[in-house]
Order: structure tokens, then C-alpha cells, then sequence
């Protein structure tokens, strides 16, 4: 059974639609900017992040509002986008009774839990925190306000597995819908921006600390001076449907997603090894049902640090060797945690569209242990035909993903 994409919608650090983000893609911008505020924290060394700018919520109900943070409202935009794109809605052409929300976030917001824990110590209890700040923190904060806003009844998942949320979103949505359970899957996830993310990859010396006066030089994916990633935040939503679904009420395909796996690597909690890494990128093209000669390009998952970057390089190379051209977007999106794997799945479908190669932002001298593959650097970026492209996204506690998706359009 085949399962295709309908629908797409993101909000990043590039532009609050597919086409803004896109845009500041192939310009080779960045959404990286320093955050000089944060010095007034103890302890943390990193002071970069990407924000999503202004965006207007308007259109989600106010009663919604009232338990949604930054994220949820981030997320249900995104949504708002990819079923318009799709032409779906509940009550108009989305049969809820066969259709599942996956909708995956690395925690709750992270701004309501300080709120809510400054008030705690200041006042020694309970007395003036608000009812909805609850809401706003539970681990499937986004995916619950997500289904309110769209008012939608049917079945909801809500995974929580940082980096590779909605990679696992979008590769339960396949499997689901290849069951027969489900006929259309609304997959993506969302994380917001805040300083103790920051913190905690600064505290495991995973963050960038070295650009803070300069923060369109980072984070700088497989390069030799790299020092860590950058925190992001925004939002990434795909409509999936089976062939049959698509075709009954006349939907059209913008990408068939062909298959993915995931594996976890249970030899570190934050360090995946490229074994592992190998192996999952493997099962993915196996369970798509393609050879690795089939690959045309790899989206890294390629964050910026020492040793991911090292590790992915290896499994990479081991795969495919210098046959496949490889790039990361971290350097212009920064690294948006649960949003980052459907947001860079909608990426390379621009691509694939547009016959475009990305090349790695601020990737000037390759590291020497990051070698065995095909760089696309901004010297080298070249047209192309992509009819096939794998993806990775690694989280921390080893879980690894890769997703395949064809394409359709005229480049692919």
C-alpha cells in the first residue's frame, strides 16, 4: 500500500509557512541570533538560539488559547497550514473515525514550568498559580491542544522522544496507515525556544559557546571548528494518506513516503554510535523497499557537535560511502528538537521539488573526521535530480530514526 504526503506546514526561525522557510533555505540565511539577556544565568556558557517570529492566532479560538504555550500554538498553526494545503478538515472531507493525530513534543513548555516553579518557591506553595498552566506542561500538552483547536475527536498518540519526535510520528503514521487502521495520519511536533533548553545541552558541553558575539557562524555541522548546536524552536505538520484515501476524494500528492525505522542505541544516553546509525538507515530503505544505489541524498541529522557529527559521518560513510551527497539544515534552522525531523522531511521534498541541493551552512573546512563523505558545501552546491532521499534524526537515550521519501515533481 502506498502512503503519500498531502499536506505540509511549518513555522521556523526562516518564516512562518512552508514557502518563507523554504525561501530563507535557499537563500542561505539563518534564523540564529544571540540572546546577550542570557548572561544573567549562572552557569550557562551558550547564548544562541533561533526564534520564531511574530505569528498571528487569531484564528484559534480563545477558549483554546487558554491552555495552549508558545508550542501548542505554534503546532496548531502548522496544522492549520498542512490540512489547507490537503484540503482537509473536520467535517469536510476529514472522516475522524479513520484518521490519527500524532503530534510529538520533547516535554511540556518549558517557560510555564519556570513560571509555575518561581511562583512555588516564592510564595511556599500553591497560592496564585493559574488553572491552565497544567495544561501547558503535561508531555502531550501539544498534541491535546492541537486536537481542541481543530476540534478533533478521533484517535491522538502524542510521542515524546526529543530530536526524533515527529520523525516517529510520521513513521507510526505510515505504519498505521499501511495496517489499515487508519486511512489519513496528521503527524508532526513542535518545541519552543527558552533558556533552560539551552542549559541543558550546555551542561552535558553540547551547546555552542564560542559564537555568542557571532552568531551566524554557528553551529556549524561537520566542520572543524564546530563546538556544539544551537538551540531553535518552531513547528512542522504533514498530512499522510493511503493511496486509496487520496484518490477517492481527490486529493493530490506533493511526496510518497516510502518507509522508515527506528532502532535504539542502548550503549550511551547521549552519544549514538554510528553501528547503530548504520543499521537504522539500513532497515529504513529496507522496509521502503529501495537499495542504496537508489539514495540521492542524505538530510544529516548533523547538530554541530564533536561527537555526533563523528559518529553520523562513519555510519554515512560506511552506507554510502562518497556515492550520495549529504547536507544538514541545522545551520540555518538551528536545531527545532521535536519539529526538526517532519521539518526537514518538507525540506527535502522542496528539494526534490526545485532540483536544489542545500548545502551545509557555515561548513568552510570539513573535519578531518567527518571526511568519508559527499559534502554539499556552498562551493560545490549544485543542481540535481533527488527521486529518492533518506533522512536521519538521532535523539539523545538512542533513539535513532531514518525516514525515505520519493518524489513526484519534475526535478524528482
Amino acid at each position: 500500500m502506498k502512503v503519500y504526503i498531502t499536506g505540509q506546514g511549518t513555522l521556523t526561525s526562516l518564516g512562518n509557512s512552508v514557502e518563507e522557510s523554504w525561501k530563507g533555505l535557499s537563500e542561505g540565511r539563518t534564523g540564529v541570533r544571540a540572546y546577550p539577556e542570557w548572561k544573567q544565568y549562572n552557569g550557562l556558557h551558550s547564548h544562541l538560539g533561533a526564534p520564531v517570529g511574530a505569528y498571528d492566532i487569531s484564528r484559534i479560538p480563545r477558549q483554546t488559547r487558554r491552555t495552549m504555550s508558545r508550542m501548542s500554538e505554534m503546532a496548531s498553526l502548522a496544522t492549520f497550514q498542512a490540512l489547507a494545503q490537503a484540503d482537509l478538515a473536520p467535517g469536510a472531507g476529514l472522516n475522524t473515525a479513520r484518521t490519527c493525530l500524532i503530534m510529538g513534543s520533547t516535554s511540556g513548555s518549558p517557560d510555564t514550568l519556570e513560571t509555575y516553579f518561581r511562583k512555588l518557591f516564592e510564595k511556599g506553595g500553591p497560592e496564585g498559580q493559574f488553572s491552565t498552566s497544567f495544561f501547558k506542561v503535561m508531555n502531550h500538552s501539544v498534541a491535546a491542544n492541537v486536537a481542541a483547536a481543530l476540534e478533533f475527536n478521533g484517535a491522538l498518540l502524542a510521542p515524546s522522544s526529543a530530536c526524533a519526535s515527529s520523525a516517529q510520528a510520521m513513521i507510526l503514521g505510515w505504519e498505521l496507515i499501511r495496517s489499515g487502521m487508519y486511512d489519513t495520519v496528521i503527524a508532526g511536533g513542535a518545541d519552543e525556544l527558552h533558556y533552560m533548553t539551552a542549559a541543558i545541552f550546555d551542561i552535558v558541553q553540547a551547546a555552542s559557546r564560542k559564537y555568542n558575539d557571532t552568531p551566524d557562524l554557528s553551529p556549524r555541522p561537520f566542520d572543524k571548528a564546530r563546538d556544539g548546536l544551537v538551540v531553535s524552536e518552531g513547528a512542522a505538520v504533514v498530512v499522510m494518506e493511503s493511496e486509496k484515501a487520496m484518490q477517492a476524494r481527490g486529493g493530490r500528492p506533493i511526496a510518497e513516503f516510502l518507509g522508515g525505522a527506528y532502532l535504539c542505541d542502548s550503549t550511551h544516553m547521549s552519544q549514538s554510535s554510528a553501528e547503530t546509525m548504520n543499521a537504522v538507515m539500513k532497515l529504513a530503505l529496507e522496509r521502503a523497499g529501495r537499495r542504496l544505489d537508489d539514495v540521492d541524498y542524505v538530510n544529516a541529522h548533523a547538530t554541530g557537535t564533536v561527537h555526533g557529527d563523528i559518529e553520523e559521518s562513519r555510519a554515512i560513510g560506511a552506507t554510502f560511502g562518497k556515492k550520495v551527497p549529504v547536507s544538514s539544515l541545522k545551520g540555518h534552522f538551528g536545531h527545532t528538537l521535536a519539529a526538526c525531523g517532519t521539518l526537514e522531511v518538507i525540506s527535502s521534498i522542496k528539494m526534490m521539488e526545485t532540483g536544489t541541493l542545500i548545502p551545509t551552512r557555515n561548513l568552510g573546512e570539513i573535519a578531518p573526521e567527518c571526511s568519508e563523505i559527499q559534502h554539499v558545501t556552498l562551493a560545490n552546491a549544485r543542481p540535481a535530480r533527488l527521486r529518492t532521499v533518506l533522512s536521519n534524526n538521532f535523539a539523545f537515550g538512542g533513539m535513532n530514526t531514518s525516514l525515505v521519501i520519493g518524489g513526484l515533481g519534475k526535478s524528482s
